[in-house]
């Protein structure tokens, strides 16, 4: 099991960079989606961005299952093998508090004009802000 809440401090830098003021824990993102009728479009994801009022946060289950956060990391595997065979940034993403920015940022994504909705250009968005923030070179 892994505790988010023991990236905290990771994961509000990171979020910080792009604007983002409030990460919130949640026991269950499902239920709590369910509980609001909020769609997650990725219900295997541990986070989700929402606003509220006009503020832009994130919502970040505080328990995960190493084995979804396994699942999320395959996902980016296949999906870059469509673009790319020959590298898997997935590789480089070899601890949990990268999987999780990685996670941060495949959020922050989806409200980038020009990305948004193409989860492989979210994918790359994602992996080359990981790189500019020097995650890949710890």
């Amino acid at each position: 099991m892994i505790y988010v809440q023991d990236y905290d401090e990771v994961l509000k830098k990171t979020a910080g960079e792009f604007f983002m003021s409030t990460l919130h824990y949640v026991g269950d993102l499902q239920s709590w989606s369910r509980q609001k009728g909020v769609d997650l479009s990725e219900p295997s994801h541990p986070m989700r961005l929402f606003t509220e009022g006009k503020n832009l946060m994130l919502l970040v289950q505080s328990e995960i299952q190493e084995s979804k956060l396994d699942e999320v990391i395959r996902a980016l595997s296949v999906r870059w093998s469509l673009k790319d065979n020959a590298s898997d940034p997935a590789t480089s993403l070899n601890s949990v508090k990268k999987r999780l920015t990685y996670c941060l940022l495949k959020e922050c994504a989806k409200t980038v004009k020009g990305v948004a909705g193409d989860d492989l250009l979210e994918d790359e968005w994602a992996v080359k802000e990981m790189e500019k923030l020097g995650f890949f070179h710890e």
